[in-house]
């Protein structure tokens, strides 16, 4: 089936995000899967009704309860998977390559990055992990970029300033298992055009995440 483009930049977007592909057919195949955390649920069930095609008859998102040993606590989470399609191998192809020495495939940001980062895939992409820096303080926002390579977090900010002349900075992140992340940051000055960029396609129930340019958010 051929997908629509909220369904394209949906898929794009939080693949840069928070979404995952996954295969058991050594790459021939690929399903897409979304999870979030409870509090998110209502987010959870807006991709779920966007990508319900691509899923079967009886798949429904799904509540399943993780223990946490970070926080010794348990966390509930909701998620789904779709079907394997062949139009997810297109996604597939550009964000994952398979480590040989660790055995896994590894996510990274495709080096066309630019060509697929539409407002509404900016928008999925920034739900999904950006955050305000410093609510009541300032209007600076950030992207969890770290577990991307520094050359993939550099495409992203090429094709933030290419796109849409917004300029960020990296922020060095140490990871869990002491390698350097970079994280974006959206400084005071370039927030405003990030927020209008991307404010026409906010889910409703994340648009906290963004600054309101009052040094609160929307």
């Amino acid at each position: 089936m051929s997908l629509t483009q909220q369904q394209k930049d949906l898929i794009f977007g939080s693949l840069l995000g928070d979404g995952n592909l996954q295969t058991g057919s050594v790459g021939r195949t690929w399903r897409y899967r979304a999870l979030h955390k409870s509090e998110h649920q209502t987010y959870l069930f807006h991709k779920y009704e966007i990508l319900k095609p691509l899923c079967g008859e009886n798949t429904l998102p799904t509540e399943s309860i993780v223990f946490d040993e970070r926080t010794n606590k348990e966390v509930k989470r909701w998620f789904f998977n779709t079907l394997t399609n062949p139009s997810l191998k297109f996604f597939a192809d550009m964000f994952y390559t398979y480590d040989q020495n660790t055995q896994k495939w590894v996510k990274d940001v495709p080096v066309k990055v630019q060509t697929f980062l539409t407002p509404q895939a900016l928008a999925y992409f920034y739900i999904d992990d950006g955050a305000l820096k410093w609510l009541n303080k300032s209007n600076a926002m950030q992207i969890c970029t770290e577990s991307f390579s520094q050359g993939g977090t550099i495409r992203i900010q090429k094709a933030l300033k290419t796109l849409y002349n917004i300029d960020t900075t990296l922020t060095k992140k140490t990871l869990q298992d002491g390698r350097i992340g970079y994280r974006i940051a959206i400084p005071e000055a370039s927030s405003g055009a990030f927020r209008e960029v991307i404010k026409p396609f906010l889910v409703d129930c994340m648009r906290y995440k963004v600054s309101d340019g009052n040094k609160g958010h929307l």
